[in-house]
């Protein structure tokens, strides 16, 4: 049942970004993706491997649901921020957007808590909201990079 939900939550996630119209360059959206994934991946590893923090219940369903979350459900959130913050043009939207999006991430993780797919061991919510922060400034950082390279002689409409 939980994996049913998990398949439906990441569904309508991936669907709203394949119909939303998009400000991103479709090579944005493919590196931006990948590195989301790759942050969400690093995140739930450190944690449940190195540090114990995190405990994944060793039953196939709750693995699954996880393992798409990780895998899908945080990249594209991720990328939507990026893609909002685009085009928004003043400094108080753009905080807003990211106290939003961060707030967004922080409760898909306890969602994920209080379903038992993901278990918090010895953690402190804040830091939640910490690594979500620092996970989005990131993404925000690399985009200010990477369109630099992508966008080298002109802009694009």
């Amino acid at each position: 049942m939980i994996l049913f939900i998990y398949l439906l939550l990441n569904g309508v996630a991936l669907l709203f970004l394949i119909k939303k119209k998009k400000n991103l360059h479709i090579l944005e959206l493919t590196a931006y993706w990948f590195l989301a994934s790759y942050i969400a991946q690093n995140f739930s590893a450190l944690c449940y491997m190195n540090f114990k923090t995190l405990y994944i219940p060793e039953n196939l369903p709750l693995e699954m649901s996880h393992f798409i979350s990780r895998i899908n459900l945080y990249p594209v959130i991720m990328v939507l921020f990026l893609d909002y913050y685009l085009v928004t043009d003043s400094w108080y939207k753009k905080g807003f957007l990211m106290i939003l999006f961060v707030a967004i991430l922080t409760s898909v993780e306890w969602l994920n808590h209080f379903l038992g797919v993901l278990i918090h061991v010895n953690w402190q919510f804040w830091w939640s909201p910490s690594v979500w922060f620092g996970g989005l400034l990131l993404l925000i950082g690399f985009m200010k990079g990477y369109r630099t390279l992508l966008f080298k002689g002109g802009h694009y409409k």
